[in-house]
């Protein structure tokens, strides 16, 4: 394959991974096509927008890192489908996240991750490359690189490029489905993720005070309304954020709603009496208590959605390595930033397991934003200190029509873009 066609291959997968979810739908993810004069095969290079991170509701970036694992398990589908491996490397800097601004444009010159294509064949005779490998990021051993793709029925894949691009979040009504979850054999989660089920009961009181704390808390709930798109009129709304078409809200009220999200004068009093509702709802609510967890998943109605934490294990994931360990004990997150990477991966493929199947999945961070809810769910599901909850979401039949969520890149075409030079003082 010459070089005109790998960038067009590579623009074509970066077009198919802007398909993934984030956080908000803020798409942190500024991928480019870099050549260096060391190395005649391009790569791509992945930066985090500090414009499109969420300082107040996502401070330890455990949202970002996982967005961009989706990113990059949708490219790695994409190559695949091609009939490549997608070589993944964790850059130094998808570690110290927290140097980054405010806000601001991507810097090219502090990339978090770097892909490259490689041959399925030529991966495999190279060191023994394998899927897996990649997915967990890990130096791989490149072979011929005249190598041609092994032959796709060799090699079956559970998830097309057709998938990442018609895989949706839902936020309306639900219906349950639990079998989907029975075998979970097309995910192949590593063995320090775990997939723990939540109770219908303890899913709603957590919810409430998650939603409550957001609005308490005047700075995250400002940077909720910033990202929210209520009318057509709106700049953005066809590039990103959540629309009221995505979030189920009457159009009435959605504009009735909208100019909230953009003049001050009428969002800063709102604030104000979202947080004093939200602290009281926080402190009416913290006195509830709830029947046995086991309990109460025997009395889940068959119609209610699923509920499901992703689970971490940081000594499991470390493998008892002492960097490791320290790595995941200094970060915010609670694992190291390249295993949350894999862990996105991994819960992209969930979220294809469950798309797959005929349902839809509806996030819910905020289990994890609030402080009191998060340590409710610890308790709630038995964690252990080496745990740590990174993602929780429902799934079910979607009672009503799905709507697309708008991306940056809808109204760009797949072309083959021009190869830039890798920056000499880039930092490493």
């Amino acid at each position: 394959m010459n070089d005109e066609t790998t960038e067009r291959l590579l623009d074509g997968l970066i077009l198919l991974a802007s398909r993934s979810p984030s956080p908000h739908n803020t798409q942190p993810w500024s991928p480019h096509i870099v050549r260096d004069g060391a190395d005649p095969v391009p790569t791509v290079e992945v930066c985090v927008v500090p414009s499109r991170t969420l300082p107040a509701g996502d401070p330890s970036f455990r949202d970002v890192v996982l967005a961009l694992g989706g990113w990059v398990e949708s490219f790695a589908i994409g190559a695949a489908e091609a009939g490549y491996d997608a070589e993944v490397e964790a850059l130094p800097q998808l570690s110290r996240l927290e140097e980054l601004p405010l806000t601001g444009p991507a810097d090219a010159a502090m990339p978090v991750l770097r892909l490259r294509l490689v041959p399925r064949l030529a991966a495999k005779a190279g060191g023994g490359h394998s899927s897996q490998g990649a997915r967990a990021g890990t130096d791989a051993t490149r072979g011929d690189a005249a190598a041609h793709p092994v032959d796709e029925s060799a090699a079956p894949r559970p998830f097309t490029a057709d998938d990442v691009r018609e895989r949706a979040v839902y936020r309306g009504r639900l219906i349950g489905h639990p079998a989907t979850w029975d075998d979970l054999s097309d995910v192949d989660l590593p063995p320090w993720l775990t997939l723990r089920r939540l109770d219908d009961r303890a899913m709603a009181y957590l919810s409430r005070l998650g939603i409550a704390f957001t609005a308490s808390r005047p700075s995250i709930a400002k940077e909720l309304l910033h990202w929210l798109r209520l009318d057509p009129a709106h700049p953005n709304y066809t590039k990103d954020g959540m629309t009221d078409t995505m979030l189920g809200v009457p159009a009435p009220l959605a504009r009735l709603a909208a100019p909230a999200t953009r003049w001050r004068s009428i969002r800063n009093p709102l604030l104000g009496v979202a947080g004093v509702v939200g602290r009281t709802a926080e402190s009416l609510e913290r006195a509830r208590t709830l029947r046995p967890l086991a309990l109460s998943l025997a009395e889940s109605q068959d119609e209610s959605p699923t509920h499901l934490v992703l689970v971490a294990n940081a000594r499991l994931a470390a493998l008892d390595d002492g960097p490791r360990i320290t790595a995941a004990m200094d970060s915010r997150i609670g694992v190291a930033e390249p295993d949350a990477l894999e862990a996105g991966r991994a819960l992209q493929r969930l979220w294809l397991h469950a798309h797959t199947r005929g349902l839809v999945v509806s996030p819910h961070s905020e289990l994890i934003d609030s402080p009191l809810a998060h340590g409710l769910l610890r308790k709630r599901l038995s964690l252990g200190r080496s745990d740590v909850a990174l993602s929780v979401f429902s799934a079910g039949v979607a009672a009503g029509a799905v709507q697309r969520s708008p991306r940056l890149t809808d109204a760009r075409p797949a072309r083959a873009r021009t190869a830039t030079p890798r920056p000499t003082a880039a930092p490493r």
